[in-house]
């Protein structure tokens, strides 16, 4: 199917008029669908606004349900996914950017106000929840660059 043949089909699906809420002359649209002419890129995009379509769907030569089976419903797994991670990348970084300030807070509050040092268990116990973090981080970017 060719991107004359999707916008009768979207266009009868609708039922709209040649030339509802387009702007267009019947005859433009009628050039469209028999295949002498093809609308302009703006033009294209706002034809699938108004038939509610993806511009993938108006311009493809698939049929529009092979094609969520083959190519939309992966697509949008992959795009769940990356999301996902890249939320989960946030969050570690976030989390380390707060151990840091609590460890910092610490040591600032026990140096100057209690003019003490830091245990070496408590720096040690930092150490170990940023390197376990930064792991973390480390395993999902990889996952993000695979994708």
């Amino acid at each position: 199917m060719a991107l004359n043949d999707n916008i009768k089909k979207f266009r009868e699906e609708k039922n709209l008029t040649h030339a509802d809420k387009l702007y267009v002359s019947r005859q433009t649209v009628c050039r469209w669908e028999n295949g002498s002419r093809c609308p302009d890129l703006i033009t294209a995009k706002k034809l699938a606004l108004e038939l509610d379509v993806s511009m993938d769907e108006l311009i493809s030569d698939e049929d529009v349900n092979d094609m969520q089976v083959n190519y939309g419903i992966w697509k949008s797994e992959r795009i769940k996914d990356k999301k996902h991670l890249q939320t989960l990348q946030k969050k570690i970084l976030d989390f380390i950017q707060i151990v840091g300030a609590v460890f910092l807070a610490i040591t600032i509050l026990l140096r100057v106000q209690l003019d003490m040092r830091v245990p070496v268990w408590c720096t040690i116990i930092c150490f170990i929840i940023v390197a376990v973090a930064f792991l973390c981080n480390f395993i999902v970017s990889k996952k993000l660059r695979e994708m």
